[in-house]
């Protein structure tokens, strides 16, 4: 017989986006469901990254007036906090955009003197608490080796940006997912949606599964499958690029020889040129981008030379082939990829009412703390009535098991 579980929010997607928002909606008096197909949470896109949490330059330069912008900004003096809270480690370990010449150099005052511009006026609603970030500089070449002494002597110094941090996205997804469980959350993992029908007012989801799930509102949180899963119901209005990246992972013994995330403004190509440390001292290096279909998630061997190309360039007195530990591609959701910049879709749809579709890509995990409160927001705006928990814990965990 087929199994009927009623609820007031269903959330497909496990991923970060999915359980950041289930957290969060966790201290309201709702029934919420995450239905993910895969066996367990941040097993997707979550987990495939450089693990970059944007607190500085990065975040302050991305385009004003945008979610993206928004969210990322707004997050910065939130990730301490939550770390604490939830347990997940959280490594601030500042980040270095390297100099090359004098062009490289004008960019990087652009950047500095638009980020301060935008964020540290007191009326802009994208202002940054008092404390929660430290300026950037300039650093020589001399200093540079004092901050990275295995770096190339082909960089005559780099912007600093102490703020920089790493998180490992799939431990935070968990904390997320388990603090949401313990919260009241329900989760259904290796279930697929194959067919939704809009009945009255509910939703109606049908799974590979023989489940049938009855809820009020859904948000589509399905990662890189958010457009066909928008289609079921003919909610998709947005449009994005999946794009694939390889990245590849060394060790430890090669990842004690660099302390600071490093990075070069790419010129003429679109692959990333960055090597960046993670919270267990491990390097990751990359990005070697290219457009396919998103079913092709093999990692091919000009992918992995490129990404050790990198690391070489940066760090030529080091043996980065003899310390790769993994390699791994994933895919990303870019959206206005003809203008060259990126946002975020997080909105309700006009003629399909209680849903919410969530589209990350570049930056996503460094939003997380605000995605949640963003689609609260939403919700709340479009008239739905949130009624808070007087016994929600910010830090209980659940184990969250298939």
């Amino acid at each position: 017989m087929q199994e009927i579980i009623n609820a007031d929010i269903s959330i497909i997607g496990g991923g970060i986006a999915g359980t950041s928002v289930a957290r969060e909606l966790s201290k309201y008096d709702l029934s919420i469901i995450v239905i993910e197909q895969k066996h367990g949470v941040g097993l997707e896109g979550t987990s495939t990254n450089h693990s970059l949490v944007c607190q500085g330059g990065d975040s302050l330069t991305f385009r004003p007036g945008t979610l993206h912008a928004e969210l990322n900004v707004k997050s910065i003096p939130l990730w301490p906090r939550l770390s604490e809270e939830l347990g997940f480690k959280f490594r601030r370990m500042g980040g270095l955009w390297l100099i090359r010449d004098y062009s490289d150099y004008k960019k990087f005052q652009k950047m500095v003197s638009r980020a301060f511009r935008s964020t540290l006026d007191p009326k802009s609603p994208l202002l940054i608490p008092e404390g929660s970030f430290s300026p950037l500089r300039f650093v020589d070449k001399k200093e540079l080796k004092d901050l990275e002494p295995e770096i190339s002597d082909n960089f005559l110094g780099a912007l600093y940006d102490p703020n920089l941090a790493t998180v490992d996205p799939p431990e935070v997804a968990k904390a997320y997912a388990e603090n949401a469980k313990a919260n009241g959350v329900d989760f259904l993992f290796n279930t697929k949606i194959k067919r939704i029908k809009r009945e009255e007012n509910k939703f109606e989801l049908y799974t590979d599964n023989n489940v049938l799930i009855k809820s009020n509102i859904v948000i589509n949180a399905a990662g890189i499958e958010a457009d066909r899963v928008a289609e079921m119901v003919k909610a998709r209005d947005f449009s994005y690029v999946p794009l694939k990246g390889t990245i590849v992972e060394f060790d430890e013994e090669v990842g004690r020889s660099i302390s600071h995330a490093t990075m070069i403004l790419p010129r003429g190509s679109p692959h990333l040129q960055v090597v960046s440390p993670t919270v267990d001292n491990r390097l990751k290096a990359g990005i070697y981008l290219e457009m396919t279909f998103r079913s092709d998630k093999e990692v091919r061997d000009y992918a992995v030379n490129y990404a050790i190309s990198v690391a070489k360039t940066l760090y030529p007195a080091l043996r980065f082939e003899s310390h790769i530990t993994r390699s791994f591609a994933g895919f990303m959701a870019m959206t206005n990829p003809d203008t060259g910049w990126h946002d975020f879709v997080i909105s309700t749809h006009d003629f399909v009412p209680n849903w919410v579709n969530i589209v990350l890509g570049a930056a996503g995990v460094s939003a997380s703390p605000m995605l949640g409160k963003k689609v609260v927001e939403i919700l709340t705006k479009s008239g739905i009535i949130l009624k808070e928990k007087s016994n929600y814990n910010p830090s209980i965990r659940k184990r969250v098991e298939p």
